[in-house]
């Protein structure tokens, strides 16, 4: 229960990820027949697609989240640390601050992909029409995604989030402070 309420407040990691889908698939030219980039109900969005046409394809829509959401969210967190640190609207640095802190966590909370990603590159795996040598790709990802899985019971996915809002600006304040 707690993990839905935290879901339907850090949605824009959601709509994130689901664009991350999105967008690896319309690079590699996957047809998309349909995206719900966020909704009430499990799961809280997704993309319907064609099936891609090699392994790797595949690979890459299903953590396609992890390092879209990972690079917006370094890019909120060290926004947020130049506004804290430069911006001289007073009225609104705080709630700008907050904001850009708010979807870093978000973006990086969802970074992770999702049961429906490992299940699907299952079905790859289990698949008689998979080459062995796609398969022998697919099952360390597999193993990858279920881990993180596993992991997200002791909050993976949120002690990776604090790590992705705090280290970089932590980073950069230490780099510039001279």
């Amino acid at each position: 229960m707690l993990r839905y309420i935290l879901s339907y407040i850090t949605f824009p990691g959601v709509i994130a990820h689901e664009f991350a889908h999105a967008w690896a698939c319309r690079r590699m030219g996957i047809r998309i027949h349909k995206i719900c980039y966020l909704r009430f109900g499990n799961p809280l969005g997704y993309v319907l697609h064609d099936a891609p046409a090699y392994a790797i394809q595949h690979i890459l829509v299903a953590v396609a989240p992890f390092f879209v959401s990972t690079v917006l969210s370094v890019a909120l967190s060290l926004s947020a640390c130049a506004i804290a640190r430069y911006a001289h609207i007073y009225e609104l640095r705080d709630i700008l601050v907050i904001l850009a802190v708010w979807c870093s966590f978000s973006f990086a909370l969802h970074a992770f992909p999702s049961s429906g990603d490992g299940d699907a590159l299952w079905d790859d795996v289990r698949s008689p029409d998979i080459s062995l040598l796609a398969k022998l790709l697919l099952v360390p990802v597999v193993a990858v995604i279920r881990l993180a899985l596993l992991g997200n019971r002791i909050w993976l996915d949120a002690m990776f989030a604090v790590a992705i809002v705090a280290l970089p600006p932590t980073l950069l304040l230490v780099l510039t402070s001279g």
